[in-house]
């Protein structure tokens, strides 16, 4: 279910930023076979749940205004759970993502630790227990902040970049936006990428290998400069492996 769209070298606030437009759902692979639609539940703008309607779906928990809790069900079965926690800034300080047998990954446990830098950047420092042994350093990632778009992550050996349009993106008007931008990151996350803008390209290097992700989006845009219509093409290895429609609906 994983596409990529996502966090811009060039982040303009769109004119008209203070609508309270909200995504209510996104098809995929439009006139395809395989076409599915995402669904996007809503308690005023906090999101409540998104549902890929194939029996993947995203449960959200708050306390106050803080998100606190992300499951993730397959056919009402919980596959994973991520818990938060906040620093007094109420930034993300920690989370904790924890997997079920059902999931294939229940073995372990992996814990995000994040620091602030004055530069613009946060350093997610990534530990791993598994069969509930102590947590393990496991790598260090830096992501890099444009705006409130994230322009990269890199932790040495992969990293991705993204750049965006000057446009209103699609996700902008949902309540914690950035924890959910962070969220998406995870094995089971609902990848809402994506904060004030629109992604246009999304590219993943691996310093193992030549062969890397280069992936593109184009837009069309109603009245309000939301997206309306996207095409997505992915090119690997510098070959064209995919070309997907989508096409949003607000409400």
């Amino acid at each position: 279910m994983h596409h990529f769209f996502c966090f811009s070298t060039e982040s303009t606030d769109p004119d008209d930023d203070t609508d309270n437009t909200l995504v209510k759902k996104i098809v995929y692979d439009k006139g395809t076979d395989s076409e599915y639609t995402e669904t996007f539940n809503y308690d005023g703008n906090k999101l409540i749940s998104v549902d890929n309607g194939d029996g993947w779906k995203n449960v959200y928990t708050y306390e106050n205004d803080n998100l606190v809790k992300d499951e993730c069900f397959v056919d009402d079965v919980l596959q994973a759970s991520v818990t938060l926690d906040y620093n007094l800034d109420e930034k993300i300080a920690t989370y904790t993502e924890t997997f079920t047998e059902d999931s294939g990954l229940g073995d372990r446990k992996i814990k995000h630790v994040f620091t602030y830098n004055n530069e613009g950047t946060i350093t997610d420092e990534v530990y791993i227990s598994y069969l509930n042994t102590d947590f393990e350093l496991d790598r260090t990632k830096i992501i890099t902040l444009n705006g409130k778009n994230i322009s990269k992550i890199a932790d040495g050996t992969y990293s991705t970049t993204y750049t965006y349009d000057d446009k209103n993106g699609a996700f902008k008007n949902i309540h914690a936006v950035e924890v959910l931008n962070i969220l998406s990151e995870n094995e089971f996350g609902s990848l809402i990428y994506g904060n004030t803008n629109n992604m246009t390209s999304f590219i993943e290097n691996d310093t193992n290998t030549s062969d890397n992700y280069n992936n593109t989006y184009e837009y069309t845009y109603n009245d309000k400069n939301y997206p309306k219509i996207g095409v997505y093409k992915s090119v690997y290895g510098g070959i064209e492996d995919d070309i997907e429609n989508v096409e949003f609906f607000y409400e």
